[in-house]
């Protein structure tokens, strides 16, 4: 379970409708094919929940979702788009009841030969996750609003590829995002980018295959500089990559590249080595383990990434991100499984200059860890139980960029689906 997806989902007064929907899914048959459709509802405690221990406030949230989606197969093409709603009500601080959002959209393409690709788009809003991407800026005023903040992200994207299923294959994608937040408190936090890559890569063999890919990222940040105007930066990295199917039941994904980022609001220019490594593996047995790390200056850190979009949309951020994931499952029964995962990120923040010194630089340190039972007594309905503890931990130097805290919750989660 991760971090992101725990924060939006109930309201107090549905706190019987998990028993409802479970009631109501064991006497559904319905074949809504291409069509799906959804609904969960989930009741959440969190010990801290603007992620700042010098105001600590503990509080139940609750939030019902409502999510439909469409997969339909177009000849040799396909068409996938899904979209939800979240209700969120907060037994005390109401000020944060919201509704949030998420919709997105992919058309996958291809021809006769060996040209295909996919074009789509997706958007989504929410309460902003206190503490998690929008860093106070050099040269703004470190302010602390424990308040409603919707956080609202759009994003766009083009994708090519020659090749097939040929040994030689070449690569192409654009993307355009934003971030926005509905609190003037959070504009200098606010970010505009587009960014492309290009790349090939040859298999040597069906489990193995090795690539080389170029990125290039030009953003800026409206509201965030010194004088007050926008920020721009530019990034361009160099990565070589590798993918092996080391056996039917075990896969390693790999990429390693040196990025070179221009940075007005950093006062120059840093040069650093990213990468990554993702590997996963299910052994003929009841477990399974994935298990990833990443070093890059996403402005979004591991725990919170935005899975429920369709594709990838890391803004570039101002530190540098060492991550670590992993992600372990258990299958008790047939019914009921357990997951545990914990994630890890080191957060580096050198040579941002300041309008007076000193420069600022230091670190963040963000532990995460959960632990969730699943209970799925029919095919369409889920019963989840679980709880975690997050950590932050900051250097003296950083006071104001990010607060440090801990953050205990338990939730516990009903969800039904048709196809």
């Amino acid at each position: 379970m991760r971090r992101q997806e725990t924060k939006l989902k109930i309201r107090p007064v549905a706190m019987l409708s998990p028993l409802c929907l479970c009631l109501f899914a064991g006497s559904a048959r319905a074949d809504l094919e291409p069509f799906t459709l959804g609904a969960s509802e989930s009741l959440e405690h969190q010990s801290n929940v603007f992620h700042d221990d010098t105001v600590r406030t503990a509080d139940w949230l609750s939030i019902t979702e409502l999510n439909a989606g469409l997969s339909q197969p177009l000849g040799r093409d396909k068409l996938v788009a899904s979209a939800a709603i979240d209700y969120n009500r907060y037994k005390r601080s109401r000020d944060l009841d919201a509704t949030g959002y998420r919709a997105a959209g992919q058309f996958d393409w291809s021809t006769i030969g060996d040209l295909s690709g996919s074009l789509g788009a997706d958007s989504s809003r929410r309460q902003y996750v206190y503490g998690e991407t929008a860093e106070v800026l050099p040269g703004t005023t470190p302010v602390i609003i424990n308040g409603r903040n919707l956080q609202t992200d759009n994003h766009a994207f083009a994708r090519l590829q020659l090749g097939g299923v040929s040994r030689w294959t070449i690569n192409g994608g654009a993307d355009v995002s934003e971030r926005n937040y509905s609190n003037p408190a959070f504009a200098a936090s606010e970010e505009r980018q587009w960014a492309g890559n290009l790349g090939t890569s040859y298999a040597t063999s069906p489990d193995l295959s090795f690539g080389v890919v170029g990125y290039y990222t030009n953003g800026r940040y409206p509201h965030g500089s010194l004088e007050g105007t926008s920020s721009n930066f530019t990034t361009k990295t160099f990565s070589l990559t590798s993918k092996w199917q080391a056996s039917g039941n075990s896969s390693l994904n790999s990429s390693l590249g040196y990025t070179i980022e221009n940075n007005e609001i950093l006062g120059g220019s840093r040069n650093f080595v990213s990468g990554s490594l993702g590997w996963n593996w299910t052994p003929p047995s009841h477990f399974g383990v994935s298990l990833s790390l990443k070093r890059s200056s996403d402005a979004d850190s591991t725990g919170g990434a935005n899975t429920a979009i369709l594709n990838a949309n890391q803004l570039t951020g101002i530190a540098i991100n060492n991550e670590a994931y992993l992600d372990v499952t258990y299958a008790l029964t047939a019914k009921v499984s357990l997951d545990a995962n914990a994630d890890y990120s080191l957060r580096k923040y050198a040579d941002i200059r300041e309008a007076t010194p000193p420069d600022l630089s230091g670190s963040t340190r963000t532990a995460r860890f959960y632990l969730t039972a699943h209970y799925q007594p029919t095919r369409t309905t889920d019963l989840s139980c679980g709880g975690g503890r997050e950590i932050r931990k900051i250097d003296a130097t950083l006071v104001g960029i990010t607060p440090a805290y801990t953050d205990t919750y338990v939730q516990c989660v009903a969800s039904i689906h048709f196809d």
